[in-house]
């Protein structure tokens, strides 16, 4: 797979299909980051339940889920067709979007079908046939989670068969069993991939993994392989009416259950509605970005989408100067997509509210995103300094 990425990016085809979406004049030029893409695994993994439908829970179609009826439950993967090599450490990543907001308590909603106490285990059984009885050794081990998304590194050499036992339910009535999509990667090398999109409502109702309607557009990683070929892990980290202030207190936490290694930064919205002075937004966000880079990750902000709002909108545009500040004062901090440019040349991509994309907007949104990834995270793992040019 790498050497299609590299051929792709070492002609102009990349530029120019880019240029087709109408997405590379939203693209801030920012340094290449080294990335070794997380290899997905599961995908064709035979896979069981003790009671739903297993097959939906990782299959291609990312909007779809794993339902079961009633806790305890468990949904197990025999990957023992899977080379070792592939499978010696592995990712685990599962998400229910169904439950709004990434943190719904602090979201102050309710949670449906979400897993509050679960375990991930290992079984060294013979794969084939239905999952084994016996011999099950835990791998992982949280309790009392209350996020509607998490991802965990194992150890998982010598093991054909990964269980995940949720033990307990974080629901509400009538939803109150266990619901998840469950992707795994092969990082043997290291995790040097996977994606946590923080932000407010914008980032919470737009960077979710089932299918954009009116646009088809699939969730940030199925727009990555529709490009290259590769499907990053990814969550979504959104928090409706959030703003810099708010993440500042629980981000320590999310960093330090979070794996992988971008995490974005997509607040602004609220601030510039609140009347936050610029130079006191510049020192959140520098803040934020200071402790993602404390946690061995990386940060990456883009600017703030425009708005119909005219008072909001003059705001927003202190703002982002101070965000192209933070570009420049910290090299560490890579750009995101210009995101205030595609909304401001493309203002259909606003709802009716003045402030929230519409559903073609969202899908603006997410490809955006895909392309930036392409450009300036994974072209840099496919066509490292110094490799020539295919002719």
């Amino acid at each position: 797979m790498i050497d299609r990425v590299a051929l792709l990016l070492r002609s102009n085809s990349l530029r120019i299909l880019l240029a087709s979406l109408g997405l590379g004049a939203f693209l801030v030029s920012s340094p290449l980051l080294a990335a070794v893409p997380a290899t997905l695994i599961s995908r064709n993994a035979p896979v069981y339940a003790s009671s739903g439908n297993a097959a939906r829970a990782s299959g291609e179609d990312l909007g779809t889920y794993w339902r079961s009826s009633g806790i305890p439950a468990t949904l197990t993967y025999d990957l023992s067709r899977i080379a070792p090599a592939a499978r010696r450490q592995i990712l685990v990543v599962w998400y229910n979007d169904l439950t709004y907001g990434y943190d719904h308590r602090l979201a102050e909603g309710p949670g449906y079908n979400n897993l509050r106490s679960y375990t991930l285990e290992g079984n060294a059984a013979p794969g084939g046939g239905e999952p084994p009885a016996t011999g099950w050794v835990v791998l992982g081990r949280v309790t009392g989670n209350t996020l509607h998304s998490r991802s965990h590194v194992l150890e998982f050499g010598p093991y054909n068969w990964l269980r995940f036992n949720v033990l307990e339910g974080d629901g509400s009535p009538s939803n109150s069993d266990a619901a998840a999509h469950v992707d795994i990667y092969d990082v043997g090398h290291g995790v040097a991939d996977g994606w946590l999109f923080l932000g407010d409502s914008i980032t919470a109702n737009g960077m979710g993994h089932g299918r954009v309607p009116a646009t088809n557009t699939l969730s940030f990683g199925g727009e990555v392989g529709r490009l290259i070929g590769i499907t990053p892990p990814q969550e979504n980290g959104g928090m409706p009416s959030w703003s810099s202030i708010n993440a500042a207190r629980f981000l320590p936490q999310w960093l330090a259950e979070f794996p992988g290694r971008y995490v974005t930064l997509a607040f602004g919205t609220n601030d510039a509605g609140g009347g936050l002075p610029p130079r006191e937004f510049l020192a959140h966000m520098s803040a934020l970005a200071q402790a993602v880079v404390a946690a061995g990750k990386v940060p990456v902000i883009p600017t703030i989408p425009w708005s119909r709002e005219a008072s909001r909108n003059a705001r927003i545009l202190g703002l982002n100067a101070e965000i192209r500040h933070l570009y420049e004062s910290n090299p560490k901090v890579v750009a995101g997509p210009d995101l205030y440019a595609l909304f401001s040349e493309h203002q259909q991509y606003i709802s009716d509210d003045g402030l929230h994309p519409s559903e073609e907007g969202y899908g603006a949104l997410r490809r955006a995103w895909a392309a930036m990834a392409v450009q300036h995270v994974y072209a840099a793992a496919a066509d490292p300094p110094g490799s020539k040019p295919a002719h």
